[in-house]
């Protein structure tokens, strides 16, 4: 496995810097997928959040920040005894490395004696790879003479890659640095909901053990066992979405559900479940759960009781929409909540003090009726055929949920590491 280290000039974090934030989703990618990270900032960086976690290696580098880019033509030792202060520092941390991953070392004006320092070590370490990320708009070559110091900021580097994050501006870094457009890579930037949106630890083990940001459509129903709130109505809209091609995952937060009549009646839910042709990955049971990454088993214990309401908030960030189909309601402060978290909402048309609240802003679904249910489910899938169909119609139409479902497929941490970030560890650059 490669051993990697994160270079940066950070002397303290900012909250409002979108680059601090950056970084910090990099660090945990490579952390959270074993890889031995090596952490550099400048001298008087404190370290704290992910950047205080036991298995990251800390080194430091003197801080060489400058004005701008023209001291070093104003005043030339000044600028190379920087540069030659940094090249001793670095030298010892790109011994124990095989890539390095810099953050606008090689864009920044302040930058260029870290981008000059970097420059001398790539032939000195060919052995690693330099993964220099670019995070602003390209500049201009403005054809600077190559003995200008200023002209380490436009021309290509050894052994490196220069990535970016969207791919119309490629051809401006190719004018910028005059390399070849093999040489630049489109990595995004992630979006980190479990640590940006502090996400409880619970919520984080479920989205591992049960891979939460992969389905086409993900949803969740906190109910107690009541027979009027009908989650087979649920399992039965999820199997027709099922028929129709689509990945589905629905979590069933059953709370205080443990008494003998409520077990049953979930047990039948999970036969008609099997039935249906839905697995135990693809309608889960809260009070079923029997163990998940990093969560103690006493713990556990507890939760299949009663999950914490902050799991159910984190998970209305990733859900696709939230369908009520209970007969069973006075307010339901669960739809709120939902809508709040930017869910459409799916309610049953039977149920006439929702249609009171919620009016036109909320989609409505004839569920059978219990006299309906009662006679056979060949006779009732229909309306769930109807229901599948016109869910899956709203995702083609509504491009606001389209784009919610791709950020949470394509967008999370794991997602772009896998797809985008941790190929590049291990591709040699030409």
């Amino acid at each position: 496995m490669k051993r990697v280290a994160v270079l940066t000039t950070f002397v303290h974090l900012s909250d409002a810097y979108s680059l601090c934030r950056v970084v910090e989703t990099h660090v945990r990618m490579l952390l959270e997928n074993g890889y031995p990270t090596t952490f550099v900032g400048c001298d008087g960086f404190q370290p704290q959040g992910v950047y205080s976690d036991p298995r990251l290696r800390q080194r430091r580098l003197p801080v060489c920040l400058m004005e701008n880019d023209y001291d070093a033509v104003e005043r030339p030792s000044e600028y190379f005894n920087k540069v030659h202060t940094l090249v001793s520092a670095l030298r010892s941390i790109l011994q124990e490395i095989d890539v390095a991953i810099t953050h606008d070392f090689v864009y920044l004006p302040q930058h260029l004696a870290y981008n000059e320092a970097c420059r001398a070590l790539a032939e000195e370490f060919p052995h690693v790879t330099w993964l220099h990320f670019i995070h602003s708009a390209p500049w201009p070559n403005p054809g600077f003479s190559v003995d200008d110091p200023r002209s380490s900021r436009f021309k290509p580097l050894a052994h490196s890659w220069l990535l970016y994050p969207n791919s119309d501006d490629v051809p401006r870094v190719v004018a910028q640095y005059g390399v070849d457009i093999r040489r630049i890579k489109v990595v995004p930037h992630a979006v980190n909901w479990e640590g940006d949106f502090n996400f409880h630890p619970l919520t984080c083990a479920l989205i591992r053990q049960y891979d939460l940001y992969s389905p086409d459509v993900l949803a969740i129903y906190p109910i107690r066992m009541d027979r009027g709130k009908r989650p087979e109505d649920l399992v039965r809209l999820f199997a027709a979405l099922k028929a129709r091609g689509v990945g589905v995952k629905l979590i069933i937060f059953n709370f205080h559900s443990t008494a003998q009549h409520f077990v049953d009646y979930r047990n039948e839910v999970i036969r008609e479940q099997r039935e249906l042709g839905l697995n135990s990955r693809e309608v889960i049971f809260t009070n079923l759960i029997e163990s998940l990454p990093g969560i103690p088993r006493e713990d556990l214990e507890h939760y299949r009781h009663e999950f914490p309401h902050k799991v159910v908030l984190d998970l209305f960030h990733l859900t696709t929409f939230y369908a009520h189909p209970s007969t069973s309601e006075s307010y339901s402060l669960v739809c709120q909540e939902a809508v709040a978290c930017g869910n459409p909402l799916f309610l049953n048309a039977r149920l006439s003090a929702m249609r009171s609240m919620y009016g036109t802003n909320a989609h409505y679904i004839e569920f059978p009726t219990e006299r309906d249910a009662a006679t056979s489910r060949s006779s009732t899938m229909p309306y769930y055929r109807e229901a599948a169909e016109r869910i899956i119609s709203l995702f083609h139409d509504e491009a606001a949920i389209r784009l919610r479902t791709r950020m949470r497929r394509e967008r999370n941490t794991q997602s772009v590491f896998r797809d985008s970030l941790e190929p590049l560890l291990y591709l040699a650059p030409e």
